[in-house]
């Protein structure tokens, strides 16, 4: 194994624990780590849509951290294998996976939740073209803090 695919195996590794950790609010706040394994689980369960609740911060924050996580996923794969095509069909395939696999975890594997995935590895793929047109990231970085520094000082004169 070539030593440039370690940060790609270890995000999917991370990955893979948060999502088929039994409790991700204990895995975030007290670091505990449980697995329960279901031998035979409903596949159907794939398909609910009954427990989206936007209106909880909870619910949106772990669906933001859902796109996120994927999203970094397909910068740092993409960024390894060179081809950004390829990236978000592996990226996109991983999503699938890993709610497929959280119903052998006790977990509550989505359908919905793996569209939610591929909206952050999207999301990624539109920033690493808009940062490729802007002259590279920190030419981004530099005009968009001009952006917002314009932004307020022009709030400042009104």
């Amino acid at each position: 194994m070539k030593a440039k695919y370690i940060p790609v195996i270890f995000w999917g590794l991370c990955i893979l624990l948060a999502t088929n950790n039994y409790n991700f609010q204990a895995l975030l706040f007290a670091h505990d780590i449980n697995f329960n394994i279901r031998l035979f689980p409903n596949l159907s369960d794939l398909f609910i849509t009954t427990d989206i609740h936007l209106g909880s911060r909870l619910y949106v924050f772990q669906k933001t951290g859902h796109a996120l996580s994927f999203g970094i996923l397909f910068l740092i794969l993409a960024r390894t294998i060179g081809n950004k095509t390829k990236a978000i069909i592996l990226c996109s395939l991983f999503a699938f996976f890993t709610e497929f696999l959280q119903l052998f975890f006790e977990r509550t594997g989505r359908i919905s939740d793996a569209i939610i995935d591929i909206g952050g590895v999207y999301l990624a793929y539109r920033l690493s073209i808009y940062v490729k047109e802007q002259g590279g990231i920190i030419q981004t970085f530099w005009k968009t803090v001009q952006k917002i520094a314009g932004a307020l000082t022009n709030e400042k004169l009104h």
